[in-house]
């Protein structure tokens, strides 16, 4: 066997080392590569509900902006159907590849809670918390009640009108009728949270539970005032009425109507974190916070992981008052 000389032996260690580390150095980049490689291509976020709504309106503003720091199109698709629970299903078992996205409120939880649905709100994998804003109760102008309490001492039923059992208000309404101590009756059916606050206004109700969105033209015309916020603080349109958590419910406060991006689960890390940081920037970018303002939009950046937390808690809270909702439920 040949032997090789000293001189000849350290040539071939260098040699190699210097392989090794063009090889590494190559791995390293194309790890790199792989990683800065998402998105290359247009993302679709999909709105379980019908257009023009609010749900709508703020998913469609912060794609406009998040496209920019993604460097590629955010295209909004509406599913509405079944309540909605359509296009929670169609987000829940899409490719999780990070290219489909949907967004998601508290009361897509509540509508699995109360019936088995197509989808897991314990295993999306959450992007972040896009906005928080508050529903209030309302009464007619002329109405004698000045305050949730005051419905005790009325000597007769108290009628509610709303759209949907599932929504934040409608819940809220159903447990404050337990913790008050007066009868309440659910009038449903309307088409809408307007059609609802017609309802008030006609007098088919004592009062309602929506949006701002939805009861701020007939405050503007002197028909209906609130009484109650339903929000960790007082609404900067209506300074003057408590929140929940002012009249002793803070528990309430989690029912405030709260959106927040979310993906397939198994969609991978990397790919999150991107997704997120874009998410993040978009909600502080000065033309999507006066675009919110003029549309009426509450943005409440939340980071991926204290979003997931949020929704557990939202998960636990309805667990818990799940009977009290399904009593309302007609069988």
């Amino acid at each position: 066997m040949e032997r090789i000389g000293k001189g000849r032996y350290r040539r071939i260690v260098i040699l190699m080392s210097v392989s090794l580390g063009i090889l590494s150095g190559f791995l390293i980049g194309t790890s790199f590569a792989a990683s800065g490689d998402f998105p290359k291509k247009e993302i679709t976020i999909i709105v379980n509900l019908a257009p023009g709504g609010a749900r709508d309106t703020t998913a469609r503003g912060v794609a406009n902006t998040m496209g920019k720091y993604l460097g590629v199109p955010m295209v909004v698709v509406n599913l509405p159907g079944a309540g909605g629970s359509q296009g929670i299903a169609k987000t829940f078992n899409s490719a999780n590849d990070g290219y489909t996205i949907g967004i998601g409120g508290t009361t897509d939880i509540m509508q699995q809670i109360l019936e088995k649905q197509d989808y897991d709100s314990k295993k999306f994998a959450y992007i972040g918390k896009l906005e928080q804003s508050p529903s209030n109760f309302f009464v007619k102008t002329d109405s004698p009640f000045r305050s949730v309490k005051d419905f005790k001492t009325f000597g007769k039923k108290i009628r509610y009108s709303t759209h949907s059992l599932t929504t934040t208000a409608t819940v809220a309404a159903i447990i404050l009728e337990e913790r008050v101590g007066f009868p309440l009756v659910i009038v449903g059916g309307y088409k809408g949270g307007s059609a609802a606050v017609l309802g008030l206004v006609r007098g088919e109700v004592e009062f309602s539970g929506v949006t701002r969105v939805s009861a701020m033209p007939f405050v503007q015309s002197g028909q209906i005032r609130p009484i109650l916020t339903i929000d960790q603080i007082r609404s900067p349109y209506f300074p003057d009425i408590p929140t929940t958590g002012e009249l002793g419910w803070p528990d309430l406060e989690i029912l405030a109507n709260t959106y927040w991006f979310m993906a397939p689960p198994g969609v991978p890390k990397d790919r999150m974190k991107i997704l997120e940081d874009a998410l993040m920037k978009t909600l502080k970018d000065p033309e999507f916070l006066k675009w919110a303002k003029g549309a009426g939009v509450d943005p409440s950046p939340l980071g991926a992981q204290e979003t997931g937390k949020l929704v557990f808690n939202c998960i636990d809270f309805f667990e818990k008052y799940k009977k009290h909702i399904e009593k309302y439920i007609e069988k």
